[in-house]
Formats: structure tokens, C-alpha cells, sequence
């Protein structure tokens, strides 16, 4: 069953100009057919315009359904040569590539391809309409005719092009909103943490002095790589890991024995891209959901790993899990599910991890995956799989 977010995002992908998919395969030729349809409607409504002459000619319903079959036949032959050959060029280029394109090649990219598709498109929907009204377009022996199609052709292509220039740059205005946001957010403390923090520095100060100083010290550290990122233009994994580090380092000195963490991320992937306050939520929801209300506490575990151009990461935790949720045998069950398929999460989780969910989908589509399970005999496993992207893949061209 396809649900309307992945409805949604799939009509805004297919826009998109970054090759992101959203959803099945098939449902990007279902839009093309959908938008082919709207332009024979279009169309047909122009030729009545133009050439709707004498009494009646508008409630003429055959005549419109005459005009609707060769306009959408014509639009059918046009719109899929230029999703045929996008598909094409994506396979013999390469997404990553394309995504990496300057201004001037990706205008070149994306004018290219519309004007080949259409030149394509347009006589074999002639042909194929089989109108003998239309053969002409197509004929040598009437020149003015020809020029005509051709000029007509390169204009359907630059309103084509206008088009979804236009829906892309908007597409793009809103990720970029969402993300200036985000920054915002990633720049104020959470206060709950704040307070606690700030409390247990106070509480130390006469008990335990080199503690109290070392969480300070510990504090700082953490909102020097909080608020430093503010002032990067893309976000490593690296980052990230600072973060989570110093988030951790600041939870040990205030649960002690209670706590216990690893981080097993190597050094060569560290300067990989990944969207900011991706993972440390993850590692929130797991010290506050899972280790906190245990008694004894508990350990978590941070990993990163790739498989081929998969960047996959993890974070296990031998907490209460997740309530109401089957317990799986392996740690690695779930991964690989699509997209919120198995977001389960406890009270006051859900938003965060919805909010990764949405910037992951805007940014990979189905390329991204997340998963959260139960892990026998307790605990969650949270797993993130994503594209190993090159470090300025990610950035938007500007």
C-alpha cells in the first residue's frame, strides 16, 4: 500500500532535478503519464482557442475527443522520450556526477535533453497519430511547415525547461528553509539537558572539584562543536561524531558507572557528508529512552561502516527497547527497510526521528534507509543507511 507522504514526495521528486526517487520505480512513468495528460488537455484547449471557428465548434464532443487523442498521443511520444533518455543519461553519466555538475553544465544538462526528447518525441507522435492533418508538419516538399515544427518544438522545450526550473528552484528553497532552520535548532541546547547539566556542575563544586571542572570542561567542548558547525557550509560525519562524543563524554561524568560507550567509526570515513543532527538524536533517544530509566543503566555502541557506496550507521543500546515492539534475534534485522517502515519509537521520540525521515527522503529518496528494532535479549538497534557520497556531493549548486 502506498501512503500519501510517499505519494507526495514522490509527484515533488519527480520534479527534482537531482535524481532523487521517492517510492516504486513505476510510479515516476505513472507522474509522466499524469503530467502528458495534463498537456493534451492543454493543448487541445489552445487548438479550439485558435481554431475553434464557427457555430458549435466548441460543443463539438467528438472533435475534442479527435484533437485529445492525437495531442495526448503526441505529448505521450514527447514525454517519455525526454524521461527515457533522463534515465539514460543517469545510467551512462551517473547520478553522483550529474549532482555534481557546475551552473553552466547542469543548464547545458537540462536544456539538452528536453530539446533531444522533444525532437524525438514530436514526429513519432505524428507519425503515430496517423493524422493526416498533422503529415504535413513532417513533409519536405512544405518547408514553412517543417521550420515550423522545428521552431515550435524548441518552443515547447524552453517553456518545458522554464517549468521545472521553476518547481525545482522551489523545491530547492524549501530544503534549504528546512535546513536553515535546522541550524537553528542545533544552535539552541535542549534546556532540559542545559539545566541538568549546569545543576550537576554546581552540585560538584564543593563535593568534587576536578569533576565539577571537567564537566565544564566537557560542556564546553560540546557546545563548541553544537555551535561551530553554524558556521561550516556542509557537515561531515566527522562533525557529527564530535558532537555525539562530547554529549557522551558530559552523560558519563553525570551517570558514572551507569553509562558505558563505544565509538567505532574509522578515521577514513569521518570526512564523509552527512546531514547535521542526523545521528546524535538517535544516541539521545537511546540514553534517555533506553539507559536512563534503568536503574543499573546500561552501555551504547556508535559504528559506521560501507558497503560498496552504502554508508551504513549504527546505534545499539541494552535498554528497556522499545515498548510493544517484537524482539528480533540478530542485531542486524530491519536494515534495509524502507523508509519508515519500522519506525517504532517511544513517547516523545517520534519527532525527532520523523524529522530525519523527511530531511533523509528530500535528500536520497529511496537511497536512504532507516530502521529501529528490538534486539534480543533487550535493548534497540537504530541503523542508517545512506549513500557514501563524495564530500561535496551534497552540496546544493548554487
Amino acid at each position: 500500500m502506498i501512503s500519501r507522504d510517499t505519494l507526495r514526495l514522490s509527484w515533488r521528486s519527480w520534479f527534482s532535478q537531482n535524481f532523487v526517487r521517492v517510492g516504486p520505480w513505476w510510479l515516476q512513468y505513472v507522474w509522466t503519464l499524469v503530467f502528458c495528460m495534463a498537456v493534451a488537455v492543454g493543448f487541445t484547449i489552445l487548438g479550439f482557442l485558435f481554431y475553434g471557428n464557427g457555430k458549435g465548434a466548441w460543443r463539438n464532443l467528438p472533435g475534442w475527443w479527435h484533437w485529445y487523442q492525437i495531442n495526448l498521443v503526441i505529448s505521450l511520444c514527447v514525454g517519455f522520450s525526454i524521461h527515457l533518455l533522463f534515465e539514460a543519461s543517469a545510467r551512462l553519466i551517473g547520478v553522483q556526477r550529474i549532482r555534481r555538475f557546475k551552473n553552466w553544465q547542469r543548464g547545458l544538462f537540462f536544456s539538452v535533453v528536453p530539446i533531444t526528447g522533444v525532437s524525438i518525441g514530436w514526429p513519432l507522435g505524428i507519425l503515430w497519430a496517423m493524422d493526416t492533418e498533422m503529415r504535413p508538419w513532417l513533409s519536405f516538399e512544405r518547408p514553412n511547415l517543417l521550420i515550423g515544427s522545428a521552431l515550435f518544438s524548441l518552443m515547447i522545450s524552453a517553456l518545458f525547461y522554464q517549468f521545472f526550473a521553476v518547481k525545482n528552484r522551489q523545491i530547492e528553497a524549501e530544503k534549504r528553509a528546512s535546513e536553515a532552520q535546522l541550524k537553528l535548532l542545533q544552535g539552541q541546547i535542549e534546556p532540559h539537558f542545559l539545566f541538568n547539566t549546569l545543576a550537576n556542575v554546581v552540585g560538584l563544586m564543593e563535593a568534587d572539584t576536578p569533576r565539577a571542572k571537567l564537566m565544564l570542561e566537557t560542556f564546553v567542548d560540546y557546545l563548541r562543536a553544537s555551535l561551530g558547525s553554524l558556521r561550516q557550509e556542509r557537515h561531515t560525519l566527522g562533525d557529527e561524531i564530535s558532537l555525539i562524543d562530547a554529549y557522551l563524554r558530559i552523560l558519563k561524568i553525570r551517570m558514572d558507572d551507569r553509562l558505558h560507550y563505544a565509538i567505532d567509526v574509522p578515521e577514513a570515513l569521518r570526512a564523509l557528508p552527512l546531514p547535521a543532527l542526523t545521528l546524535q538524536p538517535l544516541v539521545e533517544n537511546a540514553i534517555v529512552h533506553g539507559l536512563e530509566p534503568q536503574i543499573e543503566g546500561g552501555s551504547v555502541r556508535i559504528s559506521a561502516r560501507t558497503e560498496g557506496e552504502v554508508m551504513v550507521l549504527s546505534v545499539q543500546d541494552d535498554g528497556l527497547g522499545l515498548p510493544g515492539t517484537p524482539r528480533v534475534a540478530s542485531g542486524r534485522a530491519g536494515e534495509g527497510s524502507v523508509l519508515g517502515a519500522s519506525l517504532a519509537t517511544g513517547a516523545g521520540a517520534g519527532a525527532a526521528l520523523n524529522n530525519i525521515r523527511e530531511r533523509l527522503v528530500q535528500m536520497h529518496g529511496d537511497e536512504a534507509s532507516l530502521s529501529i528494532v528490538n534486539t534480543a535479549p533487550h535493548g534497540v538497534l537504530a541503523t542508517l543507511r545512506l549513500p557514501a557520497a563524495p564530500a561535496n556531493a551534497m552540496m546544493s549548486p548554487q
